[in-house]
């Protein structure tokens, strides 16, 4: 069955996940964020449910009964915890588990939680506060409205080799700042 195998192809690649936080990509990381918060807010708007945004069970606005077994969720649970996973790590991946088991969702929506998997992938966990996003415990993604995110173009390609062209501009951009030194009025 297509949901099934669709749930244990991502149960394998978040066994994957090493949950301790890599900096190692943090330029894809941050792009694959603000695509999450993109598509999140286009799901958002779709089902009606704006005041949600941004993590949120989009699985349950589509069908209230789509939910993992709880069995698979439990076992992803602990291994998560076993690996140092943080509760907003479980709960966002409770989402992305539910979401695996929709058999359809509505037209012309893309996966929203793609791009948050790689984000869990290429570097580990992320937190939240005050509006923020943080990407490497420093990075702060300004979370703002829907509405902002709706208008950002997509960012396209989401393989290997083009996130780690948008890992290697990043960390350019990092050195040259750094061999620039401290700018006049900027502290």
């Amino acid at each position: 069955m297509r949901v099934q195998a669709s749930t244990a192809r991502l149960v394998g690649r978040l066994d994957g996940v090493v949950w301790d936080e890599s900096l190692d990509h943090n330029g894809s990381r941050i792009r694959l964020m603000q695509e999450y918060l993109r598509r999140s807010a286009l799901w958002a708007r779709a089902l009606g449910c704006t005041d949600h945004w941004p993590f949120f069970d989009i699985a349950s606005f589509v069908d209230p009964s789509a939910r993992v077994d709880e069995q698979t969720a439990l076992a992803v649970r602990r291994r998560m915890g076993a690996g140092g996973a943080r509760p907003l790590d479980a709960m966002i991946v409770r989402y992305i588990l539910d979401f695996s088991v929709l058999e359809s969702w509505p037209d012309g929506l893309p996966d929203p939680f793609e791009p948050l998997l790689q984000v869990y992938e290429r570097g580990g966990p992320f937190d939240r506060e005050a509006g923020r996003v943080y990407i490497g415990s420093a990075v702060g993604i300004l979370e703002g409205t829907w509405e902002k995110y709706i208008a950002r173009p997509p960012l396209g390609e989401l393989g290997p080799a083009a996130l780690d062209a948008l890992d290697e501009a990043w960390s350019a951009r990092r050195e040259r700042a750094r061999l620039a030194g401290p700018q006049p009025g900027g502290g």
